[in-house]
């Protein structure tokens, strides 16, 4: 006995065969994504004021893993932050100019899945430099005569609450119940010095203030303990300054330490040391050298890198830095150089890199 099938049947029997072909083909595709998200290491930020931005990720030997789009535009650009504020599984960004506009937002993402949100403050303000919580976020921009602060619940993306505040905002550090906002008084052409604004991170209320006498610029501040420590990148004239300044939160004393570097770029904390490197906004030339400042002993050794230390963590005990072109790893003990790779290449600007330790 012959079963007969028409053509539809077989037309069926065929489509059934094909999709289930092409559900094992993008099953494929889906874990291998999934596993490339799961192992890499590094994740390198690429901008285009006009076009999306870009992440490329990497395993922890260098190898290049995957692209992962975005669809927002200029990351970072116009901001004075570089490096990225980590905090749980999220990584966050600014775009304060894209498409020669302004925006409102700083940007979240996620680290596991990749995912880009953005988190606006409502009130059209484009924050240049930021800091986050458990909970909510904090920006602040503005022009040289006043900045605009404001909170905003990271979840619901509702604005909590909104400050006005005298002169540029430089920098901004999450400290517990406060928050510690730099900024810039250029009121007076004789006079232009820093505040170091206490404000209350429940509404934004300025609950103290200490003077920085003679600062333009700042490329970098950190908080240990009940210190701050700020790079004095400009003093008030303008002229290249290579100082760290140590501000006491509790007395409000200020003290200032003379570095043996110049071109002052950014700063990390480690285990009572300060590792504070050369470079400049505009990433022009340096020597790459790295000065080491013990808070015990106050000694102040200087090592070199072989590339400019554009954007740089300590991560694990280790030294890792990048020049957009390549990624080295250095020990902290005394600066010798372990491991590098190449990034790889792209059409887009690179504005930064970030670590991945979810896996």
């Amino acid at each position: 006995m012959f079963i007969r099938h028409s053509s539809s049947t077989k037309g069926k029997f065929f489509f059934s065969i094909s999709l289930l072909f092409l559900l094992i083909i993008m099953q494929g595709c889906s874990q291998k994504e999934t596993v490339s998200l799961e192992e890499y290491t590094y994740g390198a930020v690429y901008t285009d004021m006009f076009n999306k931005s870009e992440v490329h990720l990497y395993d922890k030997d260098g190898k290049f893993l995957n692209k992962q789009s975005t669809p927002y535009k200029g990351i970072t650009m116009g901001a004075f932050m570089e490096n990225s504020i980590t905090l749980n599984n999220k990584v966050y960004y600014t775009n304060p100019l894209s498409d020669n506009d302004t925006n409102d937002f700083i940007l979240e993402l996620d680290k596991k899945s990749m995912e880009v949100k953005k988190v606006a403050n409502g009130k059209k303000v484009a924050p240049t430099v930021w800091t986050v919580d458990e909970e909510f976020a904090y920006m602040a921009g503005g022009p040289l005569e006043q900045s605009d602060i404001t909170k905003t619940n990271i979840s619901s993306g509702d604005p909590i609450a909104h400050k006005e505040i005298e002169g540029q905002a430089i920098h901004m550090l999450d400290d517990s119940d406060v928050l510690y906002l730099l900024t810039i008084i250029h009121s007076d052409p004789n006079d232009i010095h820093g505040i170091i604004n206490v404000l209350s991170k429940e509404d934004l209320s300025v609950e103290d203030t200490v003077k920085i006498d003679n600062l333009m610029f700042s490329s970098g501040m950190k908080l240990l303990d009940n210190n701050l420590y700020l790079l004095k990148t400009s003093d008030g004239m303008d002229n290249s300054s290579s100082e760290l300044i140590k501000v006491n939160v509790q007395d409000s004393t200020v003290e200032n330490i003379t570095l043996p570097i110049n071109n002052l770029n950014d700063i990390h904390i480690h285990e009572k040391t300060i590792y504070i490197t050369q470079g400049n906004i505009r990433r022009e030339p340096s020597e790459k050298k790295i000065a080491k400042y013990s808070l015990d002993s106050n000694e102040i050794e200087i090592f070199s890198t072989e590339i400019e230390n554009s954007v740089s963590y300590i991560h694990e005990n280790k030294f890792i830095t990048s020049d957009g072109n390549q990624v080295q790893i250095y020990t902290l003990k005394d600066f010798q150089k372990e491991e590098d790779f190449q990034w790889k290449k792209s059409d887009k600007y690179f504005a930064s890199f970030f670590i991945n330790n979810t896996n």
